[in-house]
């Protein structure tokens, strides 16, 4: 008996480790950035994709009940924010976890705001077909040139921001703040498992505004940039990881621009050839919406039809810096953001 046992728990432990080996570890995807990356729209503006036959589709694939979208099925996400000083005061760490869904933009309530990282997670959930989570770590109205400065990018003139903090502070708040998801991914994700392990498998990097509006050579970003892609490779141990750079495209194309071109700089380097990939977000801008306050700033308020009125209505939660608070910019981002990634997982894996 007891050799039949052995047997049996051989054979137990064999079943095992062979389902183990088959399993695919669990991808996490890095989304960082400034307010753009928090996200500003509003779930009500969700109701405008169903208003044009280019962003139908996309309502579909929200899967909206009684006015709600659904959360992405397998995906699960986790939001860290604040933790910080504002003029010395300082902020208590914000944390939000849970199945991927809007909550998880500047208000974390639940159903209220959304930035790329929802329509991100379901439409690399429609390429994947796997669970995966999203690390999501955004604050508003910073900058690359100190805030976010890499290691790599060299000293500062400043060693402390308006925030009252050290250069490259929130640099490292990434860092740290992944590297305490990587330690215990099964406290974010239920679908973990810890023989098989988790990778990352891309990052995506949407911020900007800041450092446009700042006076410093344009250039500089991004060499920055480049140097912080550079850097969080090798703080993450993911020497090819796949990158994503979101350009800032607020008020739609603009080629001219020379933030522009030195945000969409890096990609074209020769060393990040085929794992850094620019996406121009000036493209997703909503053509509907600047026909018609096109048209009525030119003919004026009363110009505009009840069907216009109400479009305008429901397109909009913020400001143009904010992309309108717009679900159809903010969504038709996120989707560009998923499909590129896509691309380079496909060719090249994680990345390690």
């Amino acid at each position: 008996m007891p050799k039949m046992r052995v047997a049996l728990a051989i054979a137990v432990l064999a079943t095992v480790s062979t389902v183990l080996a088959g399993e695919k570890p669990l991808k996490i995807f890095i989304m960082a950035g400034q307010s753009n990356m928090q996200g500003k729209a509003r779930v009500r503006t969700i109701a405008r994709l169903n208003m044009t036959d280019d962003s139908k589709q996309m309502y579909q694939d929200m899967k909206v009940k009684d006015g709600m979208p659904s959360a992405v099925e397998g995906v699960h996400g986790v939001y860290f924010t604040a933790g910080d000083k504002k003029f010395g005061k300082s902020r208590a760490l914000s944390v939000r976890k849970g199945p991927l869904q809007p909550g998880f933009g500047s208000s974390m309530s639940a159903n209220t705001t959304f930035g790329p990282e929802y329509t991100f997670g379901i439409y690399m959930q429609k390429h994947l077909n796997e669970p995966f989570l999203v690390i999501k770590c955004a604050w508003g109205g910073r900058d690359l040139v100190q805030q976010f400065r890499p290691p790599s990018g060299g000293e500062y003139e400043k060693a402390q921001c308006r925030h009252k903090l050290p250069t490259g502070y929130y640099y490292g708040e990434i860092v740290k703040h992944v590297k305490t998801v990587m330690a215990d991914p099964g406290a974010y994700h239920p679908g973990y498992k810890q023989g098989a392990g988790c990778e990352i498998a891309g990052f995506v990097w949407f911020q900007g505004f800041n450092d446009k509006i700042q006076r410093y050579p344009k250039q500089e970003y991004g060499r920055l940039l480049a140097c912080f892609i550079r850097d969080i490779r090798k703080d993450l141990s993911a020497p090819k990881m796949p990158f994503v750079i979101g350009v800032m495209g607020i008020g739609g194309t603009n080629e001219r621009c020379s933030f522009r071109k030195a945000q969409s700089a890096p990609a074209a380097l020769p060393e990040f050839k085929g794992n850094v990939v620019a996406i121009r977000t000036g493209q997703f801008w909503d053509k509907e919406l600047v026909r018609i306050q096109k048209k009525l700033k030119e003919k004026g308020k009363s110009s505009a039809t009840p069907e216009e009125a109400n479009f305008l209505k429901v397109a909009t939660s913020d400001g143009g810096y904010h992309y309108m608070g717009s679900a159809y910019i903010y969504g038709r981002i996120g989707k560009s953001f998923a499909d590129a990634m896509f691309e380079m997982v496909k060719a090249n894996g994680s990345g390690k």
